[in-house]
């Protein structure tokens, strides 16, 4: 039996369910994403089977893969489905696809995002962010060139109902401990996260009966929580307690774990030799952790702003629904725009009727 080739069916038709829930219809739309390896290979190809008229999709050689090879994984699996005639992969960003184009994704080999690519846009446009709005990193898209053109930017809503993709993050964590041979039931953890990921690995913890103590580096905590949250002294004192500590802070740019950091490395290579270190994201200095012989996983960790472990390594569901979603953001902002509704109707409306995420303070006055 080809296990493989079952999985794949298994995507395949998840993602047809997938579009189905999200009422995903891109008929008439020409889509501006790109080509990747692992579950990112599928978003071209969702954008084709959900109708584009056409789907752009920008690749390159990367850590994960040749160009060469992404393009005859992408166009393999769309023949297969019929719709590799719709895909026009690309080795670079050309300026006229993206001049055709009525949507245009921030994934990454289309990142960075310029003025000059800005430039090139149509004026009825969009751009959906696949993910929410205060994960904008101002370095990937030129957000001032995008309001000068009226080029609308919205994120992706990851807490709509239809979403829920934060409660993947408890699940996430425990298959991390999982592959480095936790029981996780019976260990003593620290969680290192403040937002909405800590929050929501926190009520997992609780919900499971985990034992867990948490840091925060702001107010902003659930009532409920509270009791589980420790000062800095507090963890100081104790770090002999803990079996592990997840690192999960993509809000605030501490230095959490270095020779001198919240968390100082040789402190903790004192008190808890065989301590477990697991990073999601957050400010870390791996050099000074490996100079005290500390176990940190995985080993090839990102710097603050990005993740070290992305939404598909739980498991293809949760990037296939975010990226599909993503799209649906999209086809509602870039069909407002065709139908030439202001830019404050159409993000009203796009909100109302998609999983879409305004700025804070909105997009047309939203500053960082």
């Amino acid at each position: 039996m080809n296990h493989a080739n079952i999985d794949e069916k298994r995507k395949r038709e998840f993602i047809r369910k997938t579009i189905q829930k999200f009422s995903l219809n891109l008929e008439g739309l020409v889509v501006f994403t790109e080509a990747a390896t692992g579950n990112y290979k599928h978003t071209p190809i969702i954008a084709a089977l959900a109708g584009a008229k056409q789907v752009f999709a920008v690749t390159t050689d990367s850590r994960y893969g040749k160009k060469e090879d992404i393009k005859n994984l992408v166009l393999n699996d769309a023949k297969e489905l019929g719709v590799d005639k719709k895909i026009t992969i690309l080795f670079d960003k050309n300026k006229d696809c993206l001049r055709k184009s009525d949507i245009v994704t921030n994934l990454g080999f289309v990142r960075p995002i310029t003025k000059d690519m800005i430039s090139c846009m149509k004026p009825t446009a969009v751009i959906p962010l696949m993910w929410e709005t205060w994960e904008f990193r101002a370095e990937e898209l030129d957000l001032k060139a995008c309001r000068e053109r009226g080029i609308i930017v919205l994120g992706t809503n990851e807490h709509h109902p239809l979403l829920d993709l934060f409660r993947s993050n408890g699940f996430l964590i425990c298959k991390l401990l999982f592959n480095k041979g936790f029981d996780v039931y019976k260990d003593n953890l620290l969680l290192i996260a403040s937002g909405h990921i800590g929050d929501s690995a926190a009520d997992f913890f609780i919900n499971a009966g985990i034992s867990f103590n948490r840091i925060v580096f702001d107010d902003k905590i659930p009532e409920h929580q509270r009791a589980f949250v420790y000062s800095r002294e507090e963890i100081l004192n104790n770090l002999d307690a803990y079996d592990a500590i997840i690192i999960a802070e993509l809000h605030h740019n501490m230095d959490i774990l270095s020779l001198n950091g919240f968390i100082p490395v040789r402190l903790l290579k004192e008190k808890n030799p065989l301590i477990q270190i697991i990073h999601i994201c957050g400010s870390v200095n791996k050099n000074d952790i490996e100079h005290e012989v500390l176990s940190i996983y995985p080993e090839n960790i990102m710097p603050f702003g990005y993740m070290t472990v992305s939404p598909d390594y739980l498991g293809p569901k949760t990037l296939l629904e975010l990226n599909t979603a993503g799209l649906k953001v999209g086809e509602v902002m870039a069909r407002c725009r065709l139908k030439r509704l202001s830019i404050k109707d159409t993000i009203e409306y796009t909100i109302k009727n998609s999983p879409a995420m305004d700025f804070e303070g909105g997009f047309l006055r939203y500053e960082r």
